[in-house]
């Protein structure tokens, strides 16, 4: 029986403006119909003017296949996609202190998983660009057979795969769903940065990742 943490990934491990907003922003860049490429931003959550991910964008907590739906009609989505995630491959930033915590809970005995609504695919990816994907011993998507957040299937299946379910497991995220996911899975739930209602609702709250240190340390 092992203890684990599972991460959420963007907003949570990595920087969430510094890797897509100008990724997004790329992708829109390749829609030739101005009508069709302000209409379709109006719908994602994207400000052309400012090149940034809106708040209330549903790009920020669900699922790809979700904000995928909201513009398929109006642009080629295949064609939108490939390039957002071509350009978040090479735009991807951790956040602070991320690698520090990670190597440091290893080192305290927890072993590592991420939960994202993001594609496994995608989440591989980001991990192996940053040369993070040997410290996790569990990665799941959206479309990795679980579900997705705020369903706790994803959060159970890695601390599974984590051999943790039995024992002590712990969800860290920036979102509502990740909170949600996390306690429904049964798992101590870690809120990170300031949205107000996964503030609220999680069992506890850090302003960086370095934080979490402190907080697996007095369970």
């Amino acid at each position: 029986m092992h203890k684990a943490v599972i991460f959420d990934k963007d907003g949570t491990l990595l920087d969430f403006d510094a890797t897509w907003n100008e990724a997004v922003g790329a992708a829109f860049d390749q829609i030739s119909d101005q009508k069709a490429r302000m209409q379709a931003a109006e719908l994602f959550g994207y400000d052309l003017n400012r090149r940034c991910v809106l708040p209330q964008s549903a790009f920020v907590s669900e699922t790809s296949d979700v904000t995928d739906e909201l513009v398929a009609d109006l642009i080629d989505i295949g064609a939108f996609k490939q390039t957002l995630n071509e350009a978040s491959r090479r735009t991807v930033v951790a956040n602070k202190g991320a690698r520090e915590t990670l190597e440091s809970l290893l080192r305290r005995g927890w072993r590592l998983a991420v939960a994202t609504n993001d594609s496994e695919l995608l989440a591989i990816e980001h991990l192996e660009t940053l040369g993070w994907e040997r410290l996790f011993t569990s990665i799941k998507g959206f479309d990795s057979g679980h579900g997705a957040k705020p369903g706790p299937g994803m959060v159970i299946a890695a601390a599974e795969d984590c051999d943790a379910l039995d024992g002590l497991y712990l969800m860290v995220g920036d979102s509502v769903h990740d909170i949600l996911a996390g306690k429904a899975a049964g798992a101590i739930t870690v809120a990170i940065g300031s949205h107000p209602a996964a503030l609220e609702l999680a069992d506890h709250k850090i302003d960086q990742l370095g934080d979490l240190l402190e907080i697996v340390e007095s369970l």
